[in-house]
């Protein structure tokens, strides 16, 4: 096994009631209002109790549950909500991937315990986030997505290797990434699982649908030879707010940028990231437009670093008229910077802390990832007066 897929289940359901705790225990559909025309985008298990199913149309829904609560779908809540889990997780796995809008891939390969680490991550993004998660692991990519999609709430499925195709012989044609037409001819020959595809020659199967038929035929077997794309964080990040009225008072306008840069900089530091340059643009009422450019000589998340390079520009353009809209611009972003310490230099700090550390780097790296240096007797040679020894948790 070398891939994980963490599944959020509900997660549109699971925005919601973190936001609007109220809703908890009510039968929830997401998609539109209830009069409205569409369909169901999710739904919690109370109204799925009801019958409701997502891609259902919402008036039908609405028969089958009128006391149900009907919300339209935000994607920009849930997209932000989406993008807190996946910064989590990529400061705990080197390589993620999102596959919108409720699953996350890892890949496993450089864990010595893979399943031990796995829980470390299920369990810190449900304490962080707040949000229910399964997951599933496998070789391959399809095999773990469909195992965290099977998991019950807060457990793994593990799919070990050689049973792949056991494990996905009985499961439905339409958890199989393919066309609706695809899955429709399939039924018109009787298959109605995805082991039955493995009765059929491959020839045959791929003879009628071509390279689809030939993915088919390798996923039914538990096949995927895609990799895990590395996914790279955002470039910049952004904050705005426009005026109902425009703003006239320096006090203020300061006040407001002092709200965006304590939300820009939260978000900075949960992505564990700096910037080197911020940009201030203001929108006047008279339409004019103008930008105030700063850089930092070192990467900074500090609000109070920003805001004071801000002040004195603020103040002076209130002067020119009123102001409509602002917005704030992070970018080059960068890691935090930082220090090496070493553990020899001066007293020890804390043991417990120094061996928590080795275990987690052992655990997850294996065993000869640390050593100790040991000095040697009667060496002439510089090389020859120091040697390397495993280093242990319970060493002091």
């Amino acid at each position: 096994m070398h891939i994980a897929c963490l599944h959020l289940p509900h997660f549109a359901v699971q925005v919601e009631r973190k936001g609007h705790p109220a809703l908890r225990g009510k039968p929830l559909i997401i998609g539109r209002y209830r009069h409205d025309m569409g369909y169901v985008s999710d739904v919690s298990e109370e109204a799925a109790a009801c019958g409701i199913a997502p891609d259902m149309p919402l008036r039908q829904a609405y028969s089958l549950c009128p006391d149900g609560v009907f919300l339209p779908y935000s994607e920009d809540t849930c997209g932000e909500a989406f993008s807190l889990v996946l910064l989590q997780v990529a400061q705990m796995c080197p390589i993620v991937e999102p596959y919108a809008p409720s699953h996350i891939f890892m890949n496993l390969r450089y864990e010595a315990d893979e399943v031990r680490f796995v829980e470390e991550v299920t369990a810190a993004v449900e304490r962080e986030s707040g949000c229910s998660v399964s997951c599933g692991m496998g070789s391959a990519r399809f095999v773990a997505r469909i195992a965290s999609e099977e998991a019950d709430l807060h457990r793994i499925v593990v799919v070990p290797d050689g049973e792949e195709q056991a494990f996905l012989r009985e499961l439905p044609l339409e958890s199989l990434p393919v066309s609706s037409g695809t899955i429709r001819r399939l039924r018109l020959f009787g298959i109605s699982r995805v082991g039955e595809l493995l009765s059929l020659p491959r020839a045959a199967v791929e003879c009628q649908f071509g390279k689809e038929g030939q993915k088919l035929y390798e996923l039914a077997r538990g096949l995927d030879d895609s990799r895990i794309g590395q996914w790279e964080k955002e470039s910049e990040c952004v904050r705005g707010r426009c005026f109902d009225v425009p703003v006239e008072d320096s006090g203020q306008l300061c006040e407001s940028i002092e709200e965006l840069l304590e939300s820009l900089c939260f978000d900075l530091k949960a992505r564990w990231q700096c910037c080197r340059t911020l940009v201030l643009t203001l929108s006047f009422e008279e339409g004019d437009v103008a930008q105030k450019e700063l850089h930092f000589k070192e990467p900074t998340a500090s609000q109070r670093l920003m805001a004071q390079r801000l002040v004195s520009y603020i103040t002076r353009s209130v002067e020119v008229a009123p102001v409509n809209e602002l917005s704030l611009v992070a970018s080059d972003l960068c890691a935090e910077s930082g220090t090496q310490m070493s553990f020899l230099d001066g007293p020890r700090r804390s043991d417990e802390g120094f061996a928590k550390a080795i275990e987690v780097l052992q655990q997850r790296y294996g065993r000869g990832v640390m050593r100790k240096v040991v000095a040697r007797r009667n060496g002439r040679l510089p090389e020859e007066r120091f040697s390397l020894t495993a280093c242990e948790v319970d060493e002091k």
